[in-house]
């Protein structure tokens, strides 16, 4: 008999044995087809049918491998668009195991998830271990809660937050402060880079947080947002300012105020040679420095303009894991000093970083001090059986990379 028949014959087989129950006798045969024919095209129908039955097996952990499984495996077969839905939903359903002396426990949820954040899902996560519901409330057309400053997508969010509160749950609302597409051009809020190759600037896709115009945008926008009922607030990190950004006529001219010279942007870079990569120079590490402590000055204020009319209102600040292993490259690639943010009064700093990775977290907590560190940790790390004590009083967000920051070529 052909192989595509025998095959046939088994999906088959496993199909009538999981509409009658029969999910062990199931799942074998599908296994039969995955490992015993990897090279048949009916593989990626064979693995989609063993996650599925898997998961009504109540075996969470195993269909999630499968899932993830055909998406790495088979990203362009049609089985692959169900198995990207599902992945979030199984991971929240995993069990959280919290290490010793964790508090704050998290769970990210991206604002195209907000629909399917319900009465029984807040309450799978409450039940999972966590505490804290983190969501995505800004899309690139607009937001999901109710404002003046902003498109409103949905205005789902203080619903959310409803029904989190009465399963005693917080909620904190994810948002970039540099990243808003939705706001107009005209305005002119755009930021400016540095075209290495013909040295000139361009505006960039993010905003200008040193346009004056800015502030009462930025404080409005926020206030809505904390009037949602929220209990914090995570500033992410993407887009940061890259080492090209920042060169707009506003912060240009307060350079000039600050330092009494006006910046020569040609002399910020140096090259040793024609293949040779760039790097900076002095003048390129004064500028930098001013504009991290610029920038988070003004994101410092605006968030402490919100706290005056929401002084219970917790919020985190993102910082890339570079501040803790390369400090220099964090200055000159997004613009981050760990050691500068600590001193402002954020309640938390949040860092990605791996639950296995014992010896970044240790000197993250060192550095940060206190009860103000989280983690933003992968949903795969779950479970992993890799977890290590983590300093007490440490925060854990389970979150998906996001996608890798824009880094230009100087200075890599």
């Amino acid at each position: 008999m052909p192989a595509h028949e025998v095959i046939a014959s088994i999906l088959q087989a496993g199909r009538q044995a999981a509409a009658q129950g029969q999910f062990d006798r199931a799942i074998n045969l599908f296994r039969r087809v995955q490992e015993g024919y990897p090279s048949a095209p009916e593989r990626p129908e064979a693995t989609l049918l063993l996650a599925q039955t898997l998961e009504r097996n109540q075996e969470i952990a195993s269909a999630l491998t499968e899932y993830r499984r055909l998406v790495a495996e088979y990203p362009q077969s049609p089985q692959t668009v169900l198995a990207r839905s599902k992945i979030p939903d199984l991971e929240r359903q995993l069990p959280v195991v919290r290490p010793p002396g964790v508090q704050l426990l998290g769970t990210y949820v991206g604002p195209e998830e907000l629909e399917r954040l319900d009465e029984r899902e807040l309450n799978r996560l409450r039940q999972s271990g966590t505490n804290t519901v983190v969501v995505g409330v800004a899309g690139k057309a607009g937001v999901y809660f109710k404002t003046d400053w902003a498109p409103v997508i949905q205005d789902r969010l203080a619903a959310v937050v409803g029904a989190a509160h009465q399963q005693s749950l917080q909620v904190w609302a994810a948002v970039s402060v540099r990243r808003m597409d939705w706001v107009d051009p005209a305005l002119e809020w755009a930021d400016w880079r540095y075209n290495t190759r013909t040295g000139g600037l361009e505006p960039a896709e993010t905003l200008d947080l040193l346009h004056p115009a800015l502030w009462d945008y930025l404080v409005g926008f926020f206030t809505d947002l904390a009037a949602a009922g929220i209990d914090g607030m995570l500033l992410l990190a993407d887009p940061p300012s890259a080492a090209n950004e920042g060169f707009s006529p506003p912060a240009l001219q307060r350079y000039e105020r600050d330092v009494g010279q006006a910046l020569d942007l040609g002399r910020l870079l140096l090259t040793k040679g024609r293949d040779q990569p760039l790097t900076y120079t002095p003048e390129f590490w004064r500028w930098v420095g001013w504009k991290q402590r610029e920038h988070t000055k003004v994101v410092e204020g605006v968030m402490g303009a919100v706290r005056a009319s929401y002084p219970a209102l917790k919020v985190a600040v993102e910082v890339h894991p570079e501040t803790i292993t390369s400090p220099q490259k964090a200055m000159a690639s997004y613009a981050e000093d760990l050691l500068d943010l600590r001193r402002y009064r954020y309640d938390y700093i949040a860092i990605a970083g791996k639950l296995s990775t014992g010896t970044m977290v240790t000197k993250a907590a060192e550095i940060v001090r206190g009860d103000r560190l989280v983690l933003l940790v992968d949903p795969t790390e779950k479970n992993n059986g890799r977890l290590t004590a983590l300093p007490p009083g440490t925060g854990l967000i389970y979150k998906e990379k996001a996608g890798s920051a824009r880094l230009t070529k100087e200075g890599r």
